[in-house]
């Protein structure tokens, strides 16, 4: 990784878990989530919330309260949960006409700071153009259905 990078992403974890985290926390107001871990991690082989728990410890990563729905987004799209990943994922939903702030922010700061990936990033502007909106689900029972069936669903 080039020293670029390395300030790069240095600068994006800061933003993203010292200030962005707790602000959305402290700001967001979603309704509950009902699963932990070890729930989600006796559901069936196959489905959102048991794929959701094995990704997470698969990437030495926890269950953040409050965002557990945009983690089972990450499953869903198919977006790694990296750098790129989060900016490509920010960038579907701007496509998809989700304005929030997080979803301004991420691409503006990506935008800026990982020019070489802007030909990626306007593939998934422009799938997220055509993909189904996912403003009014219900998370707490989309981790019981197959994750197959869910990025079929969702496909752009």
């Amino acid at each position: 990784m080039t020293y670029i990078k390395k300030i790069r992403s240095r600068l994006l974890e800061f933003l993203t878990h010292q200030i962005a985290l707790p602000a959305i926390v402290k700001f967001r107001n979603n309704a509950p989530f009902y699963y932990s871990m070890k729930e989600l991690e006796s559901f069936p082989d196959g489905t959102l919330g048991k794929d959701l728990v094995e990704y997470l410890k698969k990437k030495g990563f926890q269950l953040l309260r409050n965002y557990e729905r945009h983690d089972c987004k990450h499953l869903i799209l198919g977006y790694e949960m990296d750098e790129v990943g989060e900016a490509c994922m920010q960038f579907y939903f701007l496509g998809n006409r989700h304005y929030s702030v997080p979803v301004l922010s991420t691409v503006f700061i990506t935008f800026i700071l990982m020019p070489e990936h802007w030909n990626k990033f306007y593939v998934e502007f422009k799938k997220g153009r055509k993909g189904k909106v996912f403003d009014g689900l219900d998370y707490n029972q989309l981790v019981h259905l197959k994750t197959l069936d869910l990025r079929a669903e969702f496909k752009a």
